[in-house]
């Protein structure tokens, strides 16, 4: 059975896999094009982060509509793999509602729009506040000390650069993934994993907007403080509080684009 890794740009990084463009914003600002075979081709081999990433931008821009069918065929043409990873990746979509996998008929496009984005933010809440109170005795003081110190350091940086921003970015995912590996219900551990790629991708759109890391930052040393407390319940609800904001946060950032989205799609098919 497909597992889906716990972070896909770790996986990227150790296996120096192709990098994803460092704005997914930039990418969806520009025209979708009306078909999968008037894409540009893919210029290098993709792996399979690489190719859900590049899918949830076609989604996100606009190029697949809501309720398209998606061909096994056409997208391994234009991705320039063979079938096997196209179907992992829409079952990775399809895990997170993105897309639909019907019999018969094959992968379709599902309605995406705020609402889809504060669904999967409640269930991501739901998942790690869990996750967060089951793992607690799982982790040692050290690494908790240890993460707390550098959450710590970069709310003091007297800068917030784009260096910055990507260290913030990893201790972000330095304690989520902690929390969720550490987590002695491995079925809860495999559910978190489903969101990955969707929520670094969103991170990415969001950026530092609205100080959103610092509140972040924040969010998360109250998570530590109380693991640190041996209060499990107080770490979870902290946890929990801080998706949920999280969530909101991301629906700010993404409304106008998905909003360019359609308009852009009612310029075109206008123009049709």
């Amino acid at each position: 059975m497909y597992t889906i890794e716990i972070s896909a740009l770790f996986l990227a990084k150790k296996h120096n896999y192709p990098q994803i463009p460092p704005s997914p914003e930039a990418l969806i600002s520009q025209p979708a094009p009306n078909a999968i075979g008037k894409l540009p081709p893919a210029s290098e081999p993709i792996f399979k982060p690489d190719l859900v990433r590049r899918m949830l931008l076609s989604i996100f821009g606009g190029t697949w509509k809501a309720g398209e069918r998606l061909r096994e065929e056409k997208l391994a043409a234009f991705f320039q793999v063979s079938r096997t990873p196209i179907r992992e990746a829409l079952q990775e979509l399809a895990a997170v509602g993105l897309v639909e996998l019907r019999p018969n008929c094959g992968a379709l496009v599902a309605s995406f729009g705020p609402r889809e984005v504060e669904e999967i933010y409640e269930v991501r809440a739901l998942l790690e506040a869990e996750a967060t109170r089951l793992a607690g005795e799982h982790i040692s003081k050290e690494e908790l000390q240890s993460l707390q110190e550098e959450l710590t350091d970069l709310l003091a940086a007297p800068s917030r650069s784009a260096a910055w921003s990507q260290r913030t970015w990893e201790a972000d995912r330095h304690l989520h993934g902690l929390i969720a590996t550490r987590c002695p219900n491995h079925r809860l551990t495999r559910e978190i994993a489903r969101y990955e790629t969707f929520v670094q991708m969103v991170r990415e759109t969001v950026g530092n907007r609205n100080h959103f890391q610092d509140v972040a930052l924040k969010e998360h040393k109250a998570v530590i403080a109380a693991l640190l407390r041996g209060d499990s319940l107080k770490a979870a609800e902290a946890m929990r509080a801080h998706i949920l904001n999280a969530g909101q946060i991301a629906v700010e950032a993404i409304r106008p684009i998905l909003a360019s989205r359609k308009t852009r799609t009612t310029s075109a098919e206008s123009a049709a």
